[in-house]
């Protein structure tokens, strides 16, 4: 029984995914995956994320066009790594939509 528990706690653990949209104008969420993102990045966060943040600098990327949206999503390398080092390291991967 408790080897059955440990599988299917590490199976849950490592199949965890997710992601956050943020959705500016008019942009229709549906564009995400068919657009291709214009700049692509990966931010590091250390000890669960506490105590941190992650600024963009939005113009080098998208001047003079403007932002239209900006995804953080958490690929399977990102779940993997936070997973394996039980989130003292937690990368978060992210996207960046220009108008």
């Amino acid at each position: 029984m408790k080897k059955l528990l440990i599988c299917i706690g590490l199976a849950l653990t490592l199949s965890a995914c997710g992601s956050d949209h943020i959705i500016r104008f008019n942009f229709n969420p549906q564009q995400s995956e068919d657009a291709k993102p214009d700049y692509e990045g990966r931010s590091h966060f250390f000890f669960w994320g506490m105590w941190q943040k992650t600024d963009y600098n939005m113009t080098n990327v998208c001047y003079p066009r403007g932002v239209k949206a900006i995804e953080a999503h958490w690929t399977f390398y990102d779940s993997f790594m936070g997973s394996m080092t039980m989130g003292i390291y937690a990368p978060e991967s992210y996207s960046i939509y220009c108008n």
